[in-house]
């Protein structure tokens, strides 16, 4: 016979599974016949793309592309600094059997470090180590019983929890091709050096059973302007995109994650020599959810019958919150740029730092390495330095975050570099993104069945001597019982409160 339950379905997330594989993958740039020849190299950026996934029995093969911008001194009495841009594809095949379906992982490129060489003039042979940041989180329904409306026997405890409570998750590519002009006050793009993009400034509006994104994509580059001369530019490139989703309500709330999966970049001279024409397209993963506080049954038991249930225990991600933390870094340097150089252009590697989860605090340590592109004012040479930055920085975990399931990330990086004179004064942000997980072990069950006992079977008077572990709950589900009866019987204050070893009367 079956037990009058009253049940809630949820769908909740698994705990995530972060994991990286690293790849070298060798790629030759081969210098085109209508470029001089190159004699040395001086800076090489690689952006590595995944373009799409194939899942196949635990097997995940990553198709993808690098792009390269290669500035290069040339064998040009013309003009001796020329740069490369070009995209070379890639196929990384990984051995993931915990990757079971193709919506429940997300997995991003970057680039940890690059090797190259130049065998000859025509040849640049590069080594890039990839890092793809695996992210899988898979949903699950689960079954929690809110209330026994009609079964007085039986015995059970309520708890009370916050959930995000998934209603919806999707997945869209927003592809366009558009132009974007460089502030006319700039000088005209004779070549593009070096490019490199990210997003920014996103946010989001709902509107019934839509969501609309927008966005910036923020480009900088480096080229060759008027009169032979090395420049710096940033231009930003806005993008929006509507989403329909079915479940969007008053409670909704959303996560949303943007990832650049391709990105072509070149001067559109058919309109000037200031504007650029841009083809990108940007993964958005959107999942949409419902924050709410409930009350459910997390155990019973009947004082008279046998209760028979199958039990799926299932570690859940109940809630989970970001935190963001700063690590502020301010240095001098002095005598670094040569007499007569410039700062062209500057970035800051961030692969060198590694932030860890150690007893009760997150350290974040190791080297970034702070590149600067310096010109000679005098006869345009171009020079790549390379700074040592120690980042050192400990944050202590707060009470709340204890028995959770925590990941760490670098998230962003501001830096600005002013020089002065033969020096420079270098101001950084790092910041730190701590994902918190609320932990819940939780039974989802969808039926129970009960049976008639023999209570001949079960002494009437017992004393029980409490051990580790025990609570006057557990004791009563051993013989039972009630709660409220062997607290009545033993005279209990605080029924939390009972001591190893201590005897407890019960009395059916």
């Amino acid at each position: 016979m079956s037990v009058s339950i009253s049940n809630m379905k949820l769908n909740l997330n698994k705990l995530k599974v972060i994991e990286k594989d690293e790849r070298w993958i060798e790629q030759d740039i081969i210098v085109p016949d209508n470029m001089p020849d190159a004699v040395k190299i001086i800076n090489i950026t690689s952006t590595p793309y995944i373009n799409d996934l194939e899942i196949n029995n635990g097997r995940v093969k990553i198709v993808g592309k690098i792009n390269y911008s290669v500035i290069y001194r040339a064998n040009d009495e013309e003009m001796s600094i020329r740069g490369l841009n070009v995209s070379h594809p890639y196929i990384v095949n990984l051995e993931k059997n915990n990757i079971k379906n193709k919506e429940d992982v997300v997995i991003k490129s970057k680039l940890k470090n690059i090797i190259y060489s130049l065998p000859n003039e025509r040849k640049v042979a590069i080594k890039n180590e990839v890092c793809f940041n695996i992210e899988i989180e898979e949903s699950v329904n689960v079954d929690i019983i809110k209330d026994f409306p009609s079964d007085n026997d039986i015995e059970y405890n309520k708890c009370k929890n916050w959930f995000n409570n998934i209603k919806e998750k999707k997945r869209t590519i927003i592809a366009s091709s558009d132009d974007v002009m460089i502030k006319k006050e700039s000088s005209a793009i004779y070549e593009i050096l070096k490019v490199k993009a990210k997003i920014k400034d996103t946010e989001y509006k709902e509107s019934y059973n839509k969501l609309m994104l927008k966005g910036i994509i923020e480009i900088s580059m480096v080229y060759i302007g008027e009169d032979k001369k090395i420049c710096s530019e940033k231009v930003e490139l806005p993008f929006s995109s509507m989403i329909e989703l079915d479940n969007i309500s008053e409670k909704s709330k959303f996560n949303i994650d943007y990832i650049i999966r391709d990105l072509n970049i070149r001067l559109n001279p058919d309109i000037d020599q200031r504007t650029l024409n841009v083809d990108y397209k940007i993964e958005n993963n959107v999942s949409l959810y419902e924050k709410e506080e409930i009350e459910y049954i997390d155990d019973f038991y009947s004082r008279s019958r046998d209760l028979d249930y199958e039990v799926k225990d299932i570690s859940i991600s109940a809630d989970e919150f970001d935190v963001s933390k700063e690590i502020n870094i301010n240095e001098t340097i002095s005598d670094i740029i040569p007499e007569g150089g410039r700062i062209v252009e500057y970035s800051l590697d961030t692969n060198g730092i590694l932030p860890v989860l150690e007893n009760d605090s997150i350290k974040v340590n190791g080297i970034a390495k702070l590149n600067i592109l310096i010109q000679n004012k005098e006869n345009n040479e171009l020079e790549n330095k390379t700074i040592d930055i120690m980042v050192n920085q400990d944050f202590l975990l707060e009470d709340s975050w204890k028995n959770s399931n925590i990941h760490i990330k670098i998230d962003d990086v501001t830096i600005n570099v002013i020089q002065n004179g033969m020096g420079i004064d270098i101001k950084i942000i790092i910041t730190v993104k701590i994902n918190v997980e609320n932990v819940l072990n939780i039974s989802s069950i969808e039926e129970i069945k009960d049976a008639p006992i023999n209570l001949k079977n079960i002494s009437s008077i017992n004393i029980y001597i409490v051990k580790p572990g025990d609570s006057i709950w557990k004791i009563a589900k051993k013989y039972k019982t009630s709660m409220e009866n062997i607290i009545k019987i033993n005279k209990l204050e605080d029924p939390n409160m009972i001591d190893i070893g201590q005897k407890i009367l019960i009395i059916r």
